[in-house]
């Protein structure tokens, strides 16, 4: 007895697009998180003034007490964790973002924003994660340098189309400046 091979074809074809599409609907709805998400947090808390959340002013001490060595990231998703604390949980790497990115809104689309991400690595001696919104990572990504010894961060955060093939960094110095391109090709 011979089967048809287009019943099984068309059931393929089918199944696949009918999964591609529910991946970019409008659902809302809340799941666990998968390897590929990044976990979503609080912003941080907002000042009367202004109404706007504000870095705070001090330089990014050493790795506290009790917190892993950030080298032992590398190799690893950013929401992995190594002795129960997730890179992007870690007190170097908060506190570094905190003090380096100046831009509020900024700082809050790094800390919150779900989506997928790259393995940590190592780039210039600076343990690096590079993460992006999910279904917009051409458009909106940030990759996060932090010097495992010293602290201190530097961050490259894209949100096309308003930025035009630049990129915005943040130095640990205070400085910001645009560069040409992105930040995925800052991840290695």
């Amino acid at each position: 007895m011979r089967f048809s091979r287009l019943p099984f074809a068309a059931a393929l074809l089918i199944g696949g697009g009918a999964l591609a599409l529910s991946a970019c609907g409008p659902d809302k709805t809340a799941t666990a998180p998968t390897p590929g998400d990044k976990v979503t947090r609080t912003a941080p808390a907002a000042t009367a003034d202004t109404g706007e959340a504000k870095a705070p002013a001090a330089a990014v001490a050493p790795a506290k007490a009790g917190a892993p060595d950030l080298a032992a990231y590398v190799g690893k998703y950013p929401f992995d964790k190594v002795d129960g604390v997730a890179f992007e949980d870690h007190p170097l790497v908060k506190a570094g973002i905190a003090a380096t990115v100046t831009d509020a809104h900024v700082r809050t689309a790094i800390t919150t924003t779900a989506g997928p991400a790259a393995p940590i690595n190592m780039i210039d001696g600076k343990v690096a994660s590079w993460a992006c919104q999910q279904h917009k990572c051409g458009e909106h990504q940030w990759t996060v340098f932090v010097d495992p010894a010293t602290g201190a961060t530097d961050v490259c955060y894209v949100n096309d189309p308003a930025m035009a093939n630049e990129a915005r960094w943040f130095l640990a110095g205070g400085k910001e400046e645009k560069r040409k391109g992105d930040c995925a090709g800052e991840k290695g």
